[in-house]
């Protein structure tokens, strides 16, 4: 009898943990404040990494921890911002200017991209299983997210040194 009620509440855990890991609110990047409404970058660092750590906490591991990685995400978000805000400032040769910077910068980072991915899958070819997707896209997310972030800051400088004419 020990044995069966062991077994049934080792079922009911798995059960509710499962539940609850399928029950974590996932936010769009939207729903994330924008680097301009904290202090400075560290603290916009600091809040959605707690997200992401939170995440990862209630998503259990596996394949389900994936979208926890939004780093990249909302750098690209801040980095499109800026660039359309620095954009509105500027002339039409400045503007111009800004464009072919920018197209340089995307052929760079989908290079730079394409060469992470060759080091992904290098380090993951012979591993398998939904623990080893979560680590690898984790390590997808460090390896590009430092790419776009450096890319958004930059733009906001322009930008700051734009507005303050």
């Amino acid at each position: 009898m020990r044995i069966i009620i062991s077994i049934a509440i080792a079922c009911l855990y798995l059960v509710l943990h499962s539940v609850s890991a399928q029950a974590f609110d996932y936010k769009k990047v939207d729903a994330f404040p924008a680097l301009r409404d904290f202090a400075t970058v560290s603290d916009f660092e600091k809040f959605y990494g707690e997200y992401t750590q939170t995440c990862l906490d209630n998503s259990y591991g596996g394949t389900r921890g994936i979208p926890c990685f939004i780093g990249s995400e909302l750098w690209d978000r801040e980095l499109n911002d800026y660039y359309h805000a620095l954009y509105n400032t500027l002339d039409k040769q400045g503007q111009e200017a800004l464009k072919q910077s920018q197209r340089a910068w995307l052929k760079e980072r989908d290079l730079s991209i394409d060469f992470n991915t060759l080091l992904l899958n290098q380090k993951y070819s012979t591993r398998s299983g939904t623990m080893f997707l979560l680590m690898r896209a984790g390590d997808a997310e460090e390896l590009t997210q430092d790419i776009v972030k450096q890319r958004a800051l930059q733009l906001k400088k322009w930008l700051e040194f734009c507005s303050n004419d």
